[in-house]
């Protein structure tokens, strides 16, 4: 009768062997269908959410949510003489008091920077106190179009009511509750702020890092700042680990006719804008996360955001109501119109 023997330490280790090869072969096989399904999960947020500004448009005379029409009344913020209220926080805010949105789908799945970027669970759908902490009338929020505690990006200003990580204004760190851009709805952009079923005009997506801005390249490639530039971060950016990598960036973008698509490069294929002059080439490639500088029409105030009409995607904490003054990023800080991370 033979007896039953086990493994031989070659056999262990030979098994240990091929467990630790399969291993190794397949672990970035699943992080790859993990990521895959975030940006596929994160494409139906953003084409959700454009669908959300379609609807609303249809019922307001094709225009995108704009808080500084909707509350002409200034029942939900007190008017300010520089400030507008058409802020990221408030567009989507907006949308999320009328049931279009939920909180949760303003979080991407692929989130990079958890420490800024964090769901509002304190959102009140009635009488909103941070109304009534903003100047609303009546002060207890009973007229409130939105809730205006919903904080768009880390620097909205307003500290007495924007909510922070402790839910609570003026306690804890200030966070933004939601991961994405969006057009500026600002001068001649307001056009494509609207439902124009463009195919080329972006509209609403994933946020993007700093560029180098000068004319357009003659490489046709614009340059990430570099590490050095923590103002507006570049290479060092948190939405290039968004979707993309170290030095590439990746996104899902919604564009004007209601299609997602997920873009591999800021500059996408068929989106361009046309340049001042007579350069050569005239038309070129529209960087979606610049303001560019030489476009056409604008020769008579490179910085005043209101003659520029080219795409530019941004998380907005505040705009000037009027005039011509410069729209600034900056990653820290309080005196800057646009949030870079």
């Amino acid at each position: 009768m033979k007896k039953n023997r086990g493994f031989t330490l070659i056999e262990l280790l030979v098994v240990i062997a091929i467990i630790a090869l399969l291993v190794g072969i397949l672990l970035p096989a699943l992080g790859k269908a993990r990521a895959s399904a975030r940006q596929l999960k994160d494409a139906t947020q953003v084409r959700g959410i454009v669908q959300s500004m379609i609807v609303f448009s249809n019922n307001n005379g094709d225009s995108y949510p704009l808080p500084s029409r909707l509350d002409a009344n200034n029942s939900t913020i007190a008017a300010n003489a520089t400030q507008s209220k058409d802020n990221t926080g408030n567009i989507l805010s907006v949308l999320i008091f009328n049931g279009s949105v939920a909180t949760e789908l303003c979080i991407s799945p692929a989130e990079a920077n958890t420490g800024q970027v964090k769901k509002d669970d304190n959102y009140q759908f009635s009488n909103p106190q941070s109304a009534g902490l903003a100047g609303g009338v009546p002060n207890d929020g009973s007229g409130a179009l939105w809730d205006p505690g919903f904080a768009g990006t880390p620097l909205d200003n307003g500290t007495a009511y924007r909510r922070r990580d402790s839910g609570l204004p003026n306690s804890g760190n200030p966070v933004a509750h939601q991961s994405y851009a969006h057009q500026i709805p600002l001068g001649r952009r307001l056009s494509k702020w609207q439902n124009t079923f463009a195919t080329t005009e972006a509209v609403f997506g994933n946020r993007g890092p700093g560029f180098v801005e000068t004319a357009y390249p003659a490489s046709g490639r614009y340059t990430l700042n570099p590490t050095t530039n923590t103002a507006i971060p570049g290479q060092s950016s948190q939405s290039l680990l968004i979707h993309g990598g170290k030095n590439t960036w990746e996104g899902n973008i919604g564009y004007n006719d209601g299609h997602v698509n997920f873009e591999t490069k800021p500059s996408p294929d068929g989106v361009t804008y046309r340049r001042t002059g007579n350069q050569n080439p005239l038309t070129v490639m529209d960087n979606l996360f610049i303001d560019e500088q030489d476009e056409a029409g604008a020769e008579s105030g490179q910085t005043n955001p209101q003659l520029k009409s080219n795409n530019f995607l941004m998380p907005v904490a505040n705009l000037p109501s009027s005039g011509n003054a410069a729209l600034t990023r900056n990653a820290t800080g309080t005196a800057t119109n646009l949030w870079a991370d």
